[in-house]
């Protein structure tokens, strides 16, 4: 049987071990579900400044618009209508209270996005400037959220709307994760060496939004009739989890991709103070000697 050394000796440099490495290095799984609970964390007190917001009159047709598009039936559909019709006023304790979780959560996601990143590509934190990068960050990725909606309403009804769409929303995406990645990591990676995490995270990211377009409002729909909100929250927090893993395995990816491994072997099973396997670029607390 082949010892561990022998085997890291013989494959560590094909690009999947490596990806899968440098995963298992930076606690990829751990890092989505931190995602995923920032998110989940985020989309009651986004639903509640949502529903203060809309004017009474439009009210209504927000609330069915939302039971439409997720499907809902039931309690699920009559409690997200009564949250709609009759939410709280823009200056009460839980609106308040609400918008600012609700920036808090979104602050977090971004940071804990960003410390994915720079882990996945080896660089230390930068403190308070990295922190002001974060807000930029977050700032972008709210940007990319508005505009992937507005375009799913603008071309809604027309002819063909579905790829219309499914094409836009991946130019937008890979034209924002490019600039985003940027920010997040402080200006450290060149544009080009971020490119191909650009292009993974946003074919990634239209690939799940277009196929839980599908899956995602059947299971809705189905869990919803079965356990009410508690059904429609255990769908939610799964499909979350799924885009937490698509945004770390789109970091490390592109960390990879980014970097030739056949100029120095493999040393380690991991990222860590010496560099990844197959990497040939130097540790983040080391300057390079080149």
């Amino acid at each position: 049987m082949f010892r561990r050394e022998e085997l890291l000796r013989r494959f560590g440099g094909w690009f999947p071990v490596r990806v899968a490495a440098r995963y298992v290095a930076i606690g990829g799984y751990d890092r989505a579900l931190a995602l995923a609970t920032q998110v989940f964390v985020a989309l009651v007190p986004m639903l509640i400044v949502v529903a203060a917001a809309v004017p009474s009159d439009d009210r209504p047709a927000a609330g069915g618009f939302l039971v439409d598009r997720l499907r809902l039936s039931g309690s699920a559909a009559a409690d997200l209508q009564q949250l709609m019709q009759r939410p709280p006023g823009p200056t009460e304790p839980v609106t308040l209270l609400s918008a600012a979780l609700l920036v808090v959560s979104v602050v977090g996601f971004t940071r804990t996005l960003q410390r994915t990143y720079q882990a996945a590509w080896l660089l230390p934190t930068q403190g308070l400037r990295g922190f002001v990068h974060g807000l930029l960050g977050a700032a972008a990725l709210v940007v990319e959220v508005v505009l992937v909606l507005l375009v799913g309403l603008l071309v809604d009804g027309f002819r063909g709307a579905a790829l219309v769409t499914v094409a836009v929303n991946l130019v937008l995406s890979v034209l924002l994760w490019w600039p985003v990645q940027r920010l997040l990591l402080g200006g450290r990676v060149t544009w080009r060496q971020l490119l191909p995490s650009a292009v993974l995270s946003g074919v990634g990211q239209v690939v799940v939004i277009t196929l839980s377009g599908v899956y995602l409002q059947v299971a809705i729909e189905t869990q919803a009739a079965r356990y009410g909100l508690i059904g429609v929250a255990f769908v939610l927090v799964s499909w979350m989890v799924v885009l937490g893993l698509l945004l770390v395995l789109g970091a490390v990816l592109g960390a990879e991709a980014a970097y030739d491994p056949t100029s120095a072997a493999p040393t380690a099973a991991g990222c860590g103070r010496r560099g990844c396997a197959g990497s040939t670029r130097p540790p983040a607390d080391e300057p390079s000697t080149t």
